[in-house]
């Protein structure tokens, strides 16, 4: 089945606030993300449980958003720039929260409640985040091979040591180049659509984020 994503808005809407592209973005991102864990999984990556391939998919989704900040680099100005990522991260974690909450976590982690589960995640997206910003990044060309390897590692561990060095082949050959192909062709038609653009912002990633 093929990947659909919002990419436009219905004829007739009013035109687009930060917050409503952040929240369908957030959306597109996790879909993105649960397409690369399917398809990671038809060319034999296994994963055991729901509950790992949300480890997965947050991997995915951490790497999106920092995509995201360079991709709206020029659009906004540095407060909207701040809004824009800090909407769509909040939803991610509401995601991640709702879909831990919906699968028994492993016995040593049972003591964890899914509002921990968010905190942990947007512990994680900082971390990943002041990784990925040493990492070069082309508005022309996209993420350069230190950022996706960075990417592949990360999602590579997710999956477990069995057969890693192929897991971050398949990432960064395949998996990788077709989540950044997709997500960032629909926010580039969302952000056509938005009414709350204004002038460029610093180049750079945005704050580290903090918990609602």
């Amino acid at each position: 089945m093929a990947l659909r994503l919002r990419n436009r808005w219905k004829q007739g809407e009013r035109a687009r606030t930060l917050e409503d592209v952040a929240t369908v973005s957030a959306a597109n991102a996790w879909r993105v993300a649960c397409n690369g864990v399917l398809s990671l999984e038809n060319e034999g990556f296994e994963t055991r449980t729901q509950y790992q391939r949300l480890d997965v998919i947050e991997e995915f989704v951490v790497f999106l958003l920092h995509l995201t900040d360079h991709q709206v680099y020029g659009k906004f100005n540095e407060e909207e720039r701040a809004k824009f990522i800090t909407a769509m991260a909040l939803r991610l974690a509401g995601f991640v929260e709702e879909n831990r909450a919906d699968n028994k976590a492993p016995e040593d982690l049972q003591h964890l409640t899914p509002a921990d589960f968010k905190r942990i995640f947007i512990d994680k997206l900082n971390a990943r985040n002041a990784v990925y910003a040493e990492c070069s990044y082309s508005p022309i060309e996209g993420p350069g091979f230190k950022l996706m390897r960075a990417f592949a590692d990360w999602v590579s561990d997710a999956l477990g040591p069995k057969n890693r060095e192929w897991a971050i082949d398949q990432i960064l050959t395949i998996e990788g180049p077709e989540a950044v192909e997709k997500y960032t062709a629909s926010l580039d038609a969302l952000l056509a659509g938005s009414d709350d653009r204004a002038g460029p912002g610093k180049e750079g990633p945005v704050r580290p984020m903090a918990e609602d």
